[in-house]
C-alpha cells in the first residue's frame, strides 16, 4: 500500500505550495485533495507574472457556446474555457489578468481563471468631473460655465459603448483605477473599485483639436491620449490639467503599450494590404515600428530598437502590453522583442469584402534590434473576421 499523500503535515504542504511558480501547476496542486487545497492560498501572491495567453477571436452576436479559446505561450497549447459570463459581451480591455466586459449599459471586470466578477458604477448615474474645463469655442466661455450635471449622465436609450478600458493594477488593490474611453457624450472617465459613479475627465467634442482620439494609456502618473498621426494630449490627474502636444509622426495606425512604467511606448502598424498576381491576391506582411515618447525639449515620437528587458505583446487593434523578461521564463527567446498575432487571409473571394474573409492566425516574434522574425507556433486556426467578431487580445493569467 502506497503512502497517503493527503496526510502530509499542513506546514509542509504550505512550504511546497509556495515553491510552485507555474499557475497551471498551482491550480493542479490545489485540485489534488481537500488538505492540499486547504494548505494553499486561494489568492497566492508569490506566483511570478505568467507568460500571457492570447485570447482568440470569437463571435459577438450570441451564436457562440460560451467557449473561449486561449493560446498558452508557456505550454504551446490552446485552453478551452467555458465562460458564459462573456456571452454577448464585448471585451473592451484586458489588464492585470482581468477582462473588462461591456454589455448594454453595464461594464464589469471578470477574471476568466477564478470566474470572479466585479461590478463598476452605472453609466446612467450622474458623474462627477475632474475639473479640467475645456473651452467652448462657439460661445467663447469655459465649457463648465454651461455644464448641466443632470444632463451629463448617459441616457439608457442612446447607442453607448466602451471603446477601450484599462486598469492601473489588480482590482483587488485598493488604489486600482479603471479608465474607459467611451462613445457618446463622455470621452474619458475613471473610477475606483467601489465608487458609485464615474469621474469624467473629458467630454466629447471639447478637446484642443478637431481630431478624434485613436488610443490611450496610463503611464507614470499621466493619462496619454494619442490622436491620428501621433499628436498627444497629456492629462495630469493629481493637479487636474491637460496639455496638447503637436508631435505627429505621420502614422495613422497605432497602439499605445499598456504596462509601461516610464516612457510611453507606441507601436505603429500598417493595414492589411494585398498585391494582385496571376493567382489572385497575396497578402503582404504588416510592418511594425516601435516609438518612445520624448518630452525633453520638443515633444516627439522617437523610433527605438531597444526597449530594455521588456517584451512587447501585440494582439488585435489597439491592444498591446509590455512585460519585463526579468520576471518571465521565456521559452527560447529573450528581451527586446515584439510578439504579435500575424494574420493571413485564406479563401478570399475578390468580389466580396475582404473584412468578412477567413483569417489564419499565427504567432510571430520580431527582434527589435536586428529585425529578425521567427515563428513561435505553427497554426492557431481559422477565424472569420467581420463586424460580429472580436479581435484577439493578450491576457496575463492570474489568481489575484
Amino acid at each position: 500500500m502506497g503512502p497517503n499523500w493527503s496526510l502530509l503535515p499542513p506546514e509542509l504542504l504550505e512550504a511546497i505550495a509556495e515553491k510552485v511558480t507555474s499557475l497551471g501547476d498551482y491550480i493542479r496542486f490545489r485540485a489534488v485533495c481537500h488538505p492540499w487545497r486547504s494548505a494553499s492560498s486561494l489568492r497566492p501572491r508569490h506566483l511570478p507574472i505568467q507568460l500571457p495567453w492570447l485570447m482568440l477571436p470569437y463571435r459577438l452576436d450570441g451564436l457562440d457556446d460560451y467557449i473561449r479559446l486561449f493560446y498558452d505561450l508557456s505550454t504551446s497549447k490552446i485552453h478551452r474555457l467555458h465562460l458564459p459570463e462573456t456571452r454577448g459581451a464585448k471585451v473592451c480591455g484586458s489588464s492585470h489578468g482581468w477582462l473588462i466586459l461591456h454589455k448594454g449599459m453595464v461594464t464589469s471586470l471578470f477574471n476568466p481563471i477564478t470566474r470572479a466578477t466585479i461590478s463598476l458604477p452605472p453609466y446612467t448615474a450622474i458623474p462627477s468631473h475632474l475639473g479640467i474645463a475645456p473651452y467652448d469655442s462657439l460661445n467663447g466661455v469655459p465649457f463648465f460655465e454651461n455644464w448641466d450635471a443632470n444632463k451629463s449622465a448617459v441616457s439608457p436609450h442612446v447607442n453607448f459603448h466602451v471603446k477601450k478600458a484599462i486598469l492601473t493594477s489588480s482590482p483587488l488593490d485598493t488604489n486600482c483605477l479603471v479608465f474607459v474611453h467611451t462613445s457618446g457624450f463622455w470621452e474619458f472617465a475613471f473610477c475606483k473599485i467601489g465608487d458609485e459613479r464615474w469621474t469624467v475627465i473629458e467630454f466629447e467634442d471639447r478637446r484642443p483639436s478637431e481630431e478624434d482620439f485613436w488610443d490611450f494609456s496610463y503611464c507614470n502618473g499621466y493619462l496619454y491620449a494619442v490622436h491620428p498621426f501621433g499628436n498627444v494630449t497629456m492629462y495630469n490627474l493629481i493637479n487636474p490639467s491637460k496639455i496638447f502636444l503637436r508631435c505627429g509622426n505621420g502614422v495613422d495606425h497605432m497602439c499605445l503599450v499598456d504596462g509601461v512604467d516610464r516612457d510611453a511606448l507606441l507601436i505603429s502598424y500598417g493595414r492589411l494590404n494585398y498585391d494582385g498576381d496571376e493567382d489572385g491576391v497575396v497578402p503582404r506582411e504588416i510592418d511594425y515600428t516601435v516609438y518612445k515618447f520624448s518630452n525633453d525639449g520638443e515633444p516627439q515620437w522617437v523610433e527605438v530598437t531597444d526597449v530594455g528587458h521588456n517584451v512587447l505583446f501585440f494582439g488585435g487593434d489597439r491592444h498591446a502590453l509590455a512585460l519585463s523578461s526579468a520576471n518571465l521564463q521565456l521559452p527560447d527567446w529573450g528581451a527586446n522583442s515584439l510578439c504579435y498575432d500575424s494574420i493571413k487571409i485564406e479563401d478570399w473571394d475578390q468580389q466580396h469584402d475582404y473584412c468578412s474573409a477567413w483569417r489564419n492566425h499565427r504567432l510571430k516574434l520580431g527582434r527589435l534590434d536586428n529585425g529578425m522574425v521567427i515563428d513561435i507556433n505553427v497554426d492557431l486556426g481559422l477565424f472569420q473576421r467581420n463586424m460580429h467578431w472580436e479581435n484577439s487580445l493578450w491576457l496575463t493569467p492570474s489568481l489575484i
